[in-house]
């Protein structure tokens, strides 16, 4: 266990440096290696690209009839969220991960490293709830977004609109404009692949529940940018702040919760009334 422990905090560290897209195409490990039951699945998107999907099957007794769909950050691919979605499927989420065209055993596809996020990754997530709001039509279905992944989910959602029954999103874009500029500061460059005008419509857009999950050290994704979306998006819009760094939800409280005892305390809070 702390040799996982260790290896979790290292992969989180690597999420923590990474500025823009760095997909990796090997896997680290798989549902089965945690003896976890799941489905493979290939979907394809409208645009004909194929992606690699697992469907973690949610203990049955803890069954919530909910499912999750990890929209992911910029770097690594599904594997590295095993134990993330593993431990929600212990607690009775049916958890559904992918991997955007170009990561993992998705189809290949082109990356500019500099862009900050592909429209098409949207695309993705769009085709990604598209089948699995008809494979489990009675179940309540969510985005559980991270980092570039609440990008994506912003950017499909008028898409996605009327299949979804909410957003939980952690390291939450809320200003292209304002990454942009961080990053600029910081001597990198960041390239975006649209006019910030589109992004802007779509999240404003939002009028599912939405929980916001903020970092107190948070420099890019920052607690002060989630309330100003709040004030627009209004008391649909739930925030919560933690102490920590980019990314660093599934630590808060180690010792006490374990890994993600916290984070899963939160959705459960959240989810209660919807």
């Amino acid at each position: 266990m702390k040799n996982t422990a260790i290896s979790i905090f290292l992969l989180l560290f690597s999420f923590n440096q990474v500025s823009a897209i760095n997909p990796d195409r090997e896997y680290i490990r798989t549902p089965d290696s945690l003896n976890w039951s799941y489905q493979q699945l290939d979907i394809h998107t409208s645009d004909g690209f194929r992606l690699n999907t697992w469907i973690y099957k949610a203990k049955q007794e803890n069954n919530k009839d909910t499912i999750l769909i990890l929209a992911y950050p910029d770097a690594g691919n599904m594997s590295y969220f095993v134990y993330h979605a593993a431990i929600l499927a212990n607690s009775g989420y049916t958890v559904v991960t992918f991997d955007y065209r170009g990561f993992g055993k998705s189809q290949n596809f082109e990356i500019q490293k500099e862009y900050l996020y592909y429209k098409e990754f949207a695309w993705d997530l769009e085709a990604v709830v598209d089948i699995i709001s008809n494979k489990f039509p009675n179940k309540k279905l969510g985005i559980w977004a991270m980092s570039m992944g609440t990008t994506i989910a912003s950017r499909a959602y008028p898409q996605i609109k009327n299949q979804i029954d909410f957003i939980i999103g952690e390291g939450f874009v809320t200003d292209l404009g304002e990454i942009v500029n961080y990053y600029d500061e910081q001597g990198k460059e960041i390239l975006l692949p649209e006019k910030a005008k589109a992004f802007k419509k779509s999240i404003e857009s939002i009028d599912c529940p939405l929980l916001i999950l903020a970092a107190s050290n948070d420099k890019v994704t920052t607690y002060d940018a989630a309330l100003m979306l709040q004030k627009k998006l209004g008391d649909s819009c739930q925030i919560v702040q933690f102490e920590g760094d980019h990314l660093s939800g599934f630590q808060v409280d180690y010792d006490n919760k374990g890994f993600g005892g916290w984070y899963l305390q939160q959705i459960d809070r959240f989810l209660e009334f919807i």
